[in-house]
């Protein structure tokens, strides 16, 4: 009896080790996929999360990974299948809804986009990045009004969002509120002072209630950040 006992317990040890490794296995993995892909080997990203997922096939959070890569490499129907796959294994996961609007924004699927964004929204309300997102569906239908809500929303959220300051600016820019815009841009310039569309974009609005040399300064500034280093 306490021959079988051993053998039960040995058996359990082995077991018990063999489902530790495979964890680990699959983190390790998961954790080579995503530094390749922040170093933009993308092709390498995705075998090694293909590998996370292949010995932990549940890994939502491989999925997405692996859809960002995809996405990368401009495979936005191979991303959408694993964004999708991510959400199916864990409906609440906000990146996945995030991610996979954005593979519908960038194949111009503005309903399924917008869909997405809201949702992130809803799992996610303190997201200035899905605001920022969803603002930019709403600015490509010329629903201004719509856009410059979620962009304002985005700021409120982080202050460091220059993407929703550089649209909202445009958003200003073409309801001819110069003075406001050109703030935007400013704010733009003074997060990223080496973004030469802020310059370009905030000289037009000077240019356009003739303020001649601050637009001209701009431009020249514009021209010097664009030349190769």
């Amino acid at each position: 009896m306490r021959i079988i006992l051993k053998a039960c317990a040995s058996l359990l040890t082995v077991l018990f080790l063999a489902a530790v490794c495979y964890g680990a296995d699959a983190k390790t993995y998961f954790k080579q996929g995503k530094a390749s892909a922040a170093e933009g080997q993308y092709d390498e990203s995705i075998t090694e999360l293909t590998k996370a997922i292949e010995l932990k096939p549940k890994y939502y959070q491989a999925y997405n990974r692996r859809g960002k890569a995809y996405a990368a490499k401009g495979q936005y129907d191979k991303a959408i299948a694993d964004f999708t796959k991510a959400i199916e294994l864990n409906p609440k996961y906000y990146y996945a809804h995030n991610n996979r609007g954005n593979a519908y924004y960038d194949k111009k699927q503005y309903e399924q986009a917008l869909a997405d964004y809201s949702r992130a929204i809803e799992l996610n309300p303190k997201s200035h990045r899905a605001y920022t997102n969803r603002g930019n569906v709403y600015y490509d239908r010329k629903e201004y009004k719509e856009a410059y809500a979620d962009y304002t929303k985005a700021i409120t959220l982080s202050k460091k969002n220059d993407s929703a300051y550089f649209n909202r600016g445009l958003i200003y820019y073409a309801l001819q509120q110069y003075d406001l815009a050109i703030a935007d841009f400013t704010k733009v310039i003074q997060l990223n002072p080496k973004d030469p569309a802020a310059y370009i974009n905030r000289g037009h609005a000077y240019k356009a209630i003739e303020q001649h040399e601050k637009a001209d300064a701009d431009y020249i500034k514009a021209d010097e950040l664009n030349k190769p280093q």
